[in-house]
């Protein structure tokens, strides 16, 4: 997550109390911290309405997705919006408020592949992997801060130490979490008779548009691309099930309306 949605995700933690364990936030917590994020970023994005066709499309395809692990005790209160912007990216926020870029809309073409980028961003909030992020973040931080206050290390150290927790622990973790966030929705989306090709194709859509360019925003910070596909592939093989075709989009080509993309990129990816 980076940019606007950063400082929004920033200024609901800061809003948002914690109860007796400061560490990892409660699934009541994730919840009420994600609805304040969502709505602050609802009020600072252009957000399609919900007669808009991608629209549609997406929350039809959601609630396929959600019917297939229905529990009526779960405590996430999900939400799908479309931001219009040339982002090629989607992201979930704790508790289950999902948004998805028109960029990366426009690059799908069946209903899998949408389903693919849908179950992936799903797993994240069930599986809860903000909060536990978040949650060995801060006890890094506190432990690295108790450390360099012994060591009476000077800013040059802390500042090498600070980087060096930022690249070795936070990819780690991401590339954990972003593998199981591909099979949890793997699995979801083939529970949901879709054809799990789909995640294989939207990847490698992904993945041929960065040759020669930073990679797409839900490739930041992944695993390698080319061992991931290889990875949903192999799943697919070892299922050995038989799948329907893939479904059309049906949604009219759309031009992008919302002008040259910023500098700075907001949410969070896949």
């Amino acid at each position: 997550m980076r940019g606007p949605a950063l400082g929004i995700l920033c200024l609901a933690l800061a809003t948002t109390g914690f109860a007796s364990d400061p560490f990892y936030p409660s699934q009541r917590q994730q919840v009420q911290l994600g609805k304040k994020a969502a709505q602050q970023l609802r009020s600072s994005e252009k957000i399609l309405p919900a007669t808009d066709p991608r629209v549609v499309t997406l929350r039809r395809v959601a609630r396929r997705l959600l019917s297939t692990f229905s529990d009526p005790k779960s405590p996430w209160e999900y939400s799908f919006d479309v931001i219009e912007k040339r982002d090629v990216n989607a992201f979930a926020l704790p508790g289950g408020a999902t948004f998805f870029y028109t960029g990366l809309l426009n690059k799908m073409s069946t209903e899998d592949e949408l389903a693919s980028v849908l179950g992936h961003e799903l797993t994240h909030v069930r599986k809860e992997h903000w909060a536990h992020a978040y949650a060995d973040s801060q006890s890094r931080n506190i432990l690295l801060t108790i450390g360099l206050i012994l060591a009476r290390a000077n800013r040059n150290v802390v500042d090498f130490v600070n980087l060096g927790n930022e690249v070795v622990f936070n990819l780690r973790f991401s590339r954990k979490h972003e593998t199981q966030a591909d099979e949890g929705g793997l699995e979801m989306m083939s529970s949901a008779g879709y054809n799990p090709r789909g995640m294989v194709d939207m990847f490698q859509i992904l993945r041929d548009q960065s040759k020669g360019d930073k990679p797409p925003e839900f490739f930041s910070d992944h695993p390698d691309d080319k061992n991931r596909i290889r990875h949903i592939e192999e799943l697919i093989a070892k299922s050995h099930r038989t799948y329907p075709g893939q479904t059309p989009l049906r949604w009219p080509k759309f031009k992008d309306e919302s002008g040259p993309k910023p500098g700075s990129s907001t949410g969070k990816s896949g």
